[in-house]
């Protein structure tokens, strides 16, 4: 039995005060994905005191998901405080980069010795319900577990598009996830895309001595400061139904930070407001335009030319897909800064819910809304500020283990579906639904008000909110839970 104590007790001590008994069943868990989301969510059920075990279709090269793809120049878009996707993580720099996330995995990873509780190769391809409740991941071999986490994230593999008559360019095309200096050194760059992907592109350029940058961008993308306080400050706000804030929020983006290149923001009167998709958080980016050692142009691409792209060029505020001004815009080399496939999430038993409860306009965005024993955290994620990789892993993951151990606690389908619609009716109907753009202040006050508006949470409310902190000694604390005959067997496996 697992004794160590939370600030609150123990959290057996804490199901016994609720009527569960000393025997109440302690959860285990079935984690599908070793990226961050899928490490934290084990270590925060580790914390807790109960068991898990995670499923990784790759080898142990790809712990730490998406991280182990992108260059080593790449960094966080946001603030470090929001990404402490557990409380052991200690940041050194506010806006770290591949190498120093990848430590703080890897240091989670060792000191909860997550190897012993990894099947690596392991697609998983199928997930079901025995009648009895419990969960199966691809087959019985596989075990048995009273809940499900689906950590697959939102980056899978590498979107490379095929763009006509590629095969003609004299330069050379790469991907994003694979710059090189060489490539770029003395060249003139093309950039194909407007996110995040492609600002890093565009700096690693100009960084790296290519004698010109030229980003071809779909559409207009809100950039907003990295200055921690503003970002936070963004975080911390919701949009309103009418989108007054935004508009507000807006005007004074371009007017202090956009200033000559106001046209590059999205427009005014348009439907893509600051709370309707991710901002790129970087404010070198203009820097560098005022330099004249980088452009940024908006329209389509037509097709590769020996010489570069022939590009439609469109005028701010256009239409996507409108008539623009046509020409041909050269390079040497290309850069596909196009992102990721996402993940799907087809393991999962088939929904029978309408369209309208598809995700992520599910219960918390994480929860379906036929069954609260499945929690896809960060994989239903969309658009939004602060709201990904951060304390939330936690909660979500104690608000699962909650809904399993006290089952009095756990919404019925019309609570959930009930919730959903509230959100709807409350929020701008942004496309994809109310829960497509999520801040951290929304999140965190969905989490507080679930919890106030149920009375079979009350008791929880410390547990699931503050979480038990770090446990001090993680593998001393295994041996408690499992018993010296399942230790030993653990380590005959692992030798």
């Amino acid at each position: 039995m697992f004794l160590r104590k939370l600030s609150f007790g123990s959290l057996v001590e804490l199901s016994e005060q609720q009527g569960l008994g000393a025997d109440a069943v302690r959860p285990r868990v079935a984690i599908i994905g070793a990226g961050i989301t899928g490490i934290a969510t084990a270590c925060h059920i580790l914390d807790a005191g109960f068991e898990c075990h995670i499923f990784e279709a790759g080898d142990k090269d790809v712990v730490g998901g998406i991280w182990t793809k992108v260059n080593e120049t790449s960094s966080l878009q946001i603030h470090s405080q929001f990404y402490r996707f557990h409380d052991a993580v200690e940041w050194e720099s506010d806006y770290p980069k591949r190498k120093e996330i990848l430590g703080q995995v890897m240091r989670l990873w060792e000191r909860y010795d997550l190897a012993r509780r990894t099947t690596f190769g392991c697609k998983v391809t199928s997930t079901y319900q025995e009648e009895d409740g419990k969960w199966v991941v691809n087959d019985t071999a596989n075990g048995y577990y009273d809940g499900l986490v689906a950590a697959i994230g939102t980056c899978g593999e590498v979107y490379s598009p095929s763009i006509p008559g590629q095969q003609s360019f004299r330069g050379q095309v790469i991907h994003s996830s694979e710059l090189d200096v060489k490539a770029v050194k003395g060249k003139n760059v093309l950039v194909v895309g407007g996110g995040a992907s492609a600002v890093e592109a565009l700096e690693f350029a100009c960084d790296n001595g290519a004698s010109s940058v030229k980003v071809l961008a779909r559409s207009e993308r809100w950039f907003i400061p990295r200055h921690p306080m503003l970002n936070a400050c963004l975080a911390g706000t919701i949009g309103d139904r009418y989108g007054i804030l935004a508009y507000i929020l807006g005007f004074f983006l371009r007017l202090i930070f956009y200033r000559e290149f106001w046209d590059m923001a999205p427009p005014m009167n348009g439907k893509d407001d600051l709370y309707s998709g991710t901002p790129i958080v970087n404010s070198r980016v203009f820097e560098l335009m005022r330099q004249g050692r980088a452009s940024w142009v908006r329209g389509d691409i037509l097709n590769f030319t020996r010489r570069g792209i022939r590009f439609s060029r469109r005028k701010g505020g256009a239409k996507e897909g409108s008539l623009g001004e046509e020409r041909i815009e050269k390079g040497d080399v290309c850069i596909l800064a196009t992102g990721y496939r996402r993940p799907s999430l087809s393991f999962l038993p088939k929904s029978k819910a309408s369209s309208k409860y598809q995700p992520p306009n599910w219960f918390l965005q994480v929860f379906p809304t036929e069954n609260p024993t499945v929690c896809a955290t960060n994989c239903t994620w969309k658009d939004g500020i602060g709201s990904v990789g951060g304390a939330h892993i936690g909660i979500y993951t104690r608000f699962l283990l909650v809904f399993l151990l006290d089952p009095r606690t756990a919404p019925s389908e019309t609570i959930m579906k009930a919730w959903v619609d509230l959100v709807h009716i409350l929020k701008r109907p942004y496309p994809g639904g109310a829960l497509a753009f999520v801040t951290s202040a929304e999140l965190f006050g969905w989490f507080l008000i679930v919890m106030l508006v149920q009375p079979a949470l009350w008791p929880w409310i410390g547990f699931i909110w503050n979480g038990p902190g770090p446990d001090p000694n993680p593998k001393e604390s295994q041996k408690a839970r499992l018993g010296p005959t399942q230790v030993e067997i653990a380590l005959e496996q692992k030798q």
